[in-house]
């Protein structure tokens, strides 16, 4: 029975290293999340009845063995057998466990020591050092890596990296607060350099259907090529000393909330609607024509059936809607003559809205009025929209930015940009 228990953790294990594995170098988006979560509780499940199992068991005291009684297996290949049995030894001030529950206290611990500065215990400075952390250190890249950077022009270098619960709440909120984020195909760099990106349309050409020995005329392939910048968004958080020795508070948290939000909110408005230039490429700029409506105030159901029409039959099936929410509810009220909505409304499934079965992304950095030329609807294949984010977010420590009011500064800093890569994929409705 513990075998079988034992094999199945094992397996359990196994699952989730494969799924971290997988998104190691991107970003996981709340489906991964969610399912990494399931995972990890039905291994912890596992782990608990394995250790009940085994306390049941009563260990059967087994006879030394001989000097002589070396496994046959071991003697056929030639290698050496230590035969005599010997005693674990307790490894003083050290203990490992599954998922290194000892090391996260330490970590977390080390990083409130960070956020203290000079102010930092005895107890925070013990947990940096079993964590080798520096917290004299100015920069962090919460990334998953340790990094080392200048912290002035004379400094020294240190840093280290975030601990998993700060960078939680950080992705967390900026996936709040940027739709596209979950279904745009995101790209990571190491660096800010330009990025080019080949492109290439060839939907126009055709094949020849010729008789035999018939020459056929060569057709040039055009390409095209798309090139992501860097445009560097930040925000800067303050905080009083004396909240940051307040250690009742959940300080990592709640200032990578509000750098989330900050952040979030930033990009978002721009991953909508930028210009593209000195500015990331919003998906309603990049996006191409679809429809427009007959009245400057006004969306039928017949435009929003247009709408689909415009995109061609291949994206199709991976196509959502996109726009604001009071369009939404606009489209939502829309009746016909004995007062029955156009579009059907299921009830039981309200957070995952869908027009016709596609669906519907609310993102409200789109127009919110129906008026003269405004793009209110956007329909399309959204992974044809691409973002780019140059290196890691890193977060910085000042102690002396606001050294005569007693307080600590802490400044995030992130590179972006966004393109539409393909604008036949992404239709707008734009009215009249």
């Amino acid at each position: 029975m513990i075998n079988e228990v034992r094999a199945e953790r094992a397996a359990k294990l196994i699952e989730i290293e494969t799924l971290v594995k997988a998104g190691e170098s991107r970003e996981w988006t709340p489906e991964e999340s969610a399912k990494y979560d399931e995972m990890k509780a039905a291994h912890d499940a596992i782990d608990e009845r394995l250790k009940a199992l085994e306390a049941m068991v009563v260990p059967v005291e087994e006879p030394p063995m001989e000097a002589n009684s070396a496994p046959k297996a071991a003697v056929a290949e030639g290698r050496e057998y230590v035969t005599s049995r010997r005693k674990a030894m307790n490894a003083p001030g050290f203990v490992r466990d599954y998922d290194d529950r000892q090391a996260k206290r330490d970590s977390d611990l080390a990083f409130r020591g960070w956020f203290l500065g000079p102010d930092a215990s005895d107890s925070h400075r013990d947990a940096a050092q079993r964590s080798g952390l520096n917290l004299k250190g100015s920069l962090y890249v919460p990334r998953g890596r340790a990094e080392n950077r200048a912290q002035s022009t004379t400094g020294s270098a240190g840093g280290f990296t975030i601990p998993q619960g700060f960078l939680a709440a950080l992705e967390r909120k900026m996936l709040q607060f940027n739709p596209l984020r979950t279904i745009a195909t995101v790209i990571a760099t190491t660096t800010g350099n330009s990025l080019p990106m080949p492109t290439v349309d060839d939907t126009s050409n055709t094949g020849a259907l010729v008789s035999e020995n018939t020459a056929t005329s060569a057709t040039d392939v055009t390409l095209a090529q798309i090139t992501f910048g860097a445009y560097s968004y930040k925000t800067v958080v303050t905080s009083s000393n004396e909240l940051l020795q307040d250690t009742g508070l959940d300080l990592p948290t709640i200032i990578g909330e509000l750098m989330g939000e900050r952040i979030g909110r930033s990009e978002a408005a721009a991953f909508a609607t930028g210009t593209g230039s000195s500015q990331p490429q919003g998906v309603t700029v990049g996006s191409s024509a679809g429809i427009t409506a007959a009245s400057s105030t006004a969306i039928t159901i017949n435009e929003i059936l247009g709408l689909i029409n415009s995109v061609d039959a291949a994206y199709q099936p991976t196509s959502s809607f996109m726009l604001h929410q009071t369009v939404w509810t606009y489209l939502l009220k829309l009746q016909d003559g004995q007062g029955r909505n156009l579009i059907p409304i299921n009830y039981g499934d309200g957070i995952a809205p869908k027009i016709f079965g596609y669906p519907v992304v609310i993102n409200n950095n789109m127009s919110s009025a129906i008026t003269t030329g405004l793009i209110t609807a956007l329909f399309g294949d959204f992974s044809k929209f691409y973002i780019r984010d140059a290196g890691p977010l890193e977060v910085k420590r000042s102690e002396e930015f606001l050294f005569t009011s007693n307080a600590t500064a802490f400044l995030a800093v992130g590179r972006r940009d966004s393109k539409v890569v393909q604008s036949a994929a992404i239709k707008r409705l734009t009215q009249l």
